[in-house]
């Protein structure tokens, strides 16, 4: 019960006990509420679907440390390090050893391809083996291994490989990320 007009709202982890489905009907509901009251609210949560939905401004902390504070979408797109490219996102960031960097692929960005001939000129190509096929309705998440490397890609409506099927995966070089392989931080 919200009985007073205080000028800043602490709500630690209030949704952690709930089922998925009220989960997400009370996230609506506070946030909601939180726009009505016009009230600046930390929300403090391990969740990041309920940090990336609920804040205006979203901050990374790792081991008590900030690693970064912006909108949910500057997050998402411009992680200023591996530990927050790995973070945030579901499925997180493929991150994996390039030439001198850590490269890093958001899942929607990797491209699962039925033959090296379809490969885009300057594009990267990765063999694997599909280890696991996530179907939710209307997308799929496809998790190969690559030289060792576990790797995610997802999917539209379009078939999608079986389980212990070898495919290609590439992706757009301009949509990889660059990380310091030894500082992790952005490059």
């Amino acid at each position: 019960a919200i009985v007073r007009d205080p000028k800043v709202f602490l709500m630690d982890e209030p949704l952690s006990n709930l089922d998925a489905k009220l989960r997400v009907q009370t996230r609506a509901e506070l946030a909601a509420l939180q726009r009505r009251l016009g009230t600046t609210t930390v929300y403090v949560t391990h969740d990041q679907v309920e940090a990336m939905t609920m804040g205006d401004r979203v901050a990374v902390l790792k081991d008590g440390i900030l690693q970064q504070v912006a909108p949910p979408r500057e997050l998402y797109a411009e992680p200023v390090n591996e530990f927050v490219a790995g973070f945030i996102g579901s499925p997180s960031m493929n991150l994996f050893p390039g030439e001198g960097v850590t490269l890093g692929v958001r899942p929607e960005a990797m491209r699962v391809l039925r033959d090296a001939e379809e490969l885009p000129a300057g594009w990267p190509l990765k063999e694997g083996t599909v280890d696991l096929v996530e179907e939710l309705g209307s997308e799929s998440y496809v998790y190969a291994t690559a030289k060792g490397v576990r790797l995610v890609a997802r999917l539209g409506d379009r078939e999608v490989p079986e389980r212990g099927e070898r495919l290609l995966l590439s992706f757009d070089p301009g949509a990889a990320h660059r990380f310091d392989p030894q500082t992790g931080d952005r490059l």
